[in-house]
C-alpha cells in the first residue's frame, strides 16, 4: 500500500473492478482457433471480475472491518465498458485513468492471472462458454498420468489499485496451487479469495 494512501484517497467514494487480464502459458492443440481462444479468454476475464467483487464484499462480513468506498457492481461496469465501445480484451490494454473516468469511479483494480490450463464450467458465475469450447477444453485438459491431488505453482497472480490520476495505490502479487481437478469455481474463488484479505479502504471503525 502507497505510504499517503490515507490522504489520497480521503475523498474516494467508489471504485470498480475491471475484467480481468488473462494470459495462458500452456501449449494449444492445433485445432483451437483465435476466436476459439477469444471466447475462452473473456469468459474467464469475467468470471475473475465476478468472483473478486464477490470475495471482496465477503471479506467484510462477520465483524470483519467495513471498506469505506463503495464497490461498483460488477454488472454496471460490464455495461458501461459496453456502452463505451470497450470490449472485455481492450480493457486489458487501456489507460486505467481513462477507465477510471469512463467509469465515473475514483479507482480502478485492474489484475492479471497467468495460468497453464483454461477452465470450461463458469457456470456458477452465470457464464456458459458454449458446447464447442467446453469439449474443446475438457478434451485436451488433463492427462491419466497426473495423480487427483497434483498441484504446483502454476497460477501467478497480481492485481493493483490505480487512481484517477494514474497512481498506484496499491497492489499484490503471488503464486497460487491449483489442482485442475477441482471445479473452477473454487480455483477462483480461491484466488480472489487470498487478494480480498489484502484489499485496503478498510474503515477503522
Amino acid at each position: 500500500m502507497a505510504s499517503d494512501f490515507t490522504d489520497k484517497t480521503l475523498i474516494h467514494t467508489q471504485v470498480a473492478i475491471l475484467p480481468i487480464a488473462i494470459e495462458h502459458t500452456g501449449n494449444l492443440p492445433e485445432e483451437w482457433t483465435a476466436e476459439d481462444i477469444f471466447h475462452i479468454e473473456e469468459a474467464e476475464s469475467r468470471s475473475f471480475q465476478i468472483s473478486l467483487y464477490r470475495e471482496i464484499l465477503r471479506s467484510t462480513r462477520n465483524g470483519r472491518k467495513p471498506l469505506s468506498v463503495d464497490i461498483q457492481h460488477y454488472r454496471k461496469t460490464q455495461q458501461i465498458l459496453v456502452e463505451a465501445g470497450i470490449t472485455i480484451s481492450d480493457s486489458w490494454q487501456m489507460d486505467p485513468q481513462t477507465l477510471a473516468s469512463t467509469l465515473g469511479v475514483d479507482a480502478v483494480v485492474i489484475g492479471n492471472i497467468r495460468k497453464t490450463r483454461y477452465m470450461s464450467d463458469l457456470a456458477s458465475y452465470g457464464i456458459e462458454v458454449g458446447t464447442h469450447i467446453f469439449n474443446l477444453i475438457t478434451q485436451h485438459q488433463f492427462f491419466p498420468w497426473i495423480p487427483i491431488t497434483s498441484q504446483s505453482k502454476n497460477v501467478q497472480v497480481s492485481y493493483e489499485l490505480i487512481d484517477r490520476d494514474g497512481v498506484t495505490l496499491w497492489s499484490t502479487n503471488f503464486d497460487e496451487s491449483a489442482n485442475w481437478r477441482r471445479p473452477a469455481n473454487e480455483i477462483i474463488d480461491g484466488i480472489s479469495r487470498r487478494a480480498a484479505q489484502k484489499f485496503p479502504y478498510r474503515s477503522k471503525q
